[in-house]
Parts: C-alpha cells; sequence; structure tokens
C-alpha cells in the first residue's frame, strides 16, 4: 500500500473550520456526499505515490526558495512503530489560485532539468523512469486546482 496523497475542495467558508478539524472533512462521507452530483461536484485529486516525486520538483532547495505550487504537496508523515500518523493541511482559496497559477505556467521539463543535477545518479535515474507517471499526475493537478480556484474553493489534502 504505502503512503498516498489525496485532496478534497472545501467551500471557502468553512476553510477556517477544516484549519481547525481537518479529520473531520477527510473522513466524514457525508460532507462529501452533500455535494450535488456532479459535473456540479468537484472530482477529488489522487496523487497516489507521487507526490513525493512533485515534492523533490517543487520543493525548494537551500539555493532557492519553493516555487507557490510546492503548497499543494507540502509535508511529511510522522512515522511511528510499525505505521504512520497522515499529514493533513488545507490551503484557503487564495492559496489554491496561487498554486493554481503556478501549475499552469510550470514546464516539467524545466522541472527535472533542474533537479536531476541536485540528485544522486541513481535517484535521477528512478525519477526519470517515473516521470510519465508523475506527468499525469501533474496534469490531474493543474486541471484540479484551475476547476477549484475558477469556483473560487479551498482545498484539504492528506498524505498518508
Amino acid at each position: 500500500m504505502g503512503i498516498r496523497y489525496f485532496a478534497l475542495p472545501v467551500p471557502p467558508q468553512l476553510v477556517d473550520i477544516a484549519r481547525i478539524n481537518p479529520r473531520a472533512f477527510l473522513s466524514d462521507q457525508h460532507f462529501w456526499q452533500s455535494w450535488s452530483d456532479p459535473p456540479d461536484r468537484p472530482q477529488l485529486l489522487d496523487l497516489d505515490k507521487s507526490w513525493w516525486d512533485l515534492q523533490q520538483l517543487l520543493g525548494g532547495r537551500e539555493a532557492s526558495p519553493p516555487r507557490p505550487a510546492y503548497e499543494l504537496v507540502r509535508g511529511e508523515v510522522a512515522q511511528y512503530g510499525y505505521g504512520w500518523i497522515p499529514y493533513d493541511r488545507v490551503l484557503s482559496a487564495e492559496e489554491v489560485l496561487a498554486v493554481a497559477n503556478d501549475l499552469a505556467a510550470v514546464s516539467v521539463a524545466g522541472l527535472y532539468q533542474a533537479c536531476t543535477p541536485l540528485f544522486s545518479p541513481d535517484l535521477a535515474a528512478i525519477m526519470y523512469e517515473r516521470r510519465n507517471y508523475v506527468e499525469g499526475h501533474l496534469r490531474a493537478a493543474r486541471a484540479f486546482t484551475a476547476q477549484l480556484a475558477g469556483r473560487g474553493l479551498g482545498l484539504i489534502y492528506s498524505i498518508g
């Protein structure tokens, strides 16, 4: 199984409440089902295991700050015993807009080109082999954040 990533929309008036108790929003099927039926209901974003690669590609290095899109994948689970505690985070509508704008402008080839020299040759080769997988999830993240930004929605995500 492993650690996975998913994100759900949050109405702007509920962002502060979601920040207080994110697990209530992530585990409440009634909340998610209370949205209108598709196509009005925003889809969820499932980055599966590509969240780690996206952290590496979008995250800052010592020499540069992280891109605004990094806020979509920021965070680490807390390991304990034989498991982990998920990392949950809520982004406001303004933060989602910044992420969406950055993802719309980002070049996947440019991300790989900038990051590859920073990795060991083995890690660079592994990341390159997963490139198509990661690019597909990056396209999904672009569409998801653009849809939410267009509707003025926030989001909540969980890595765990």
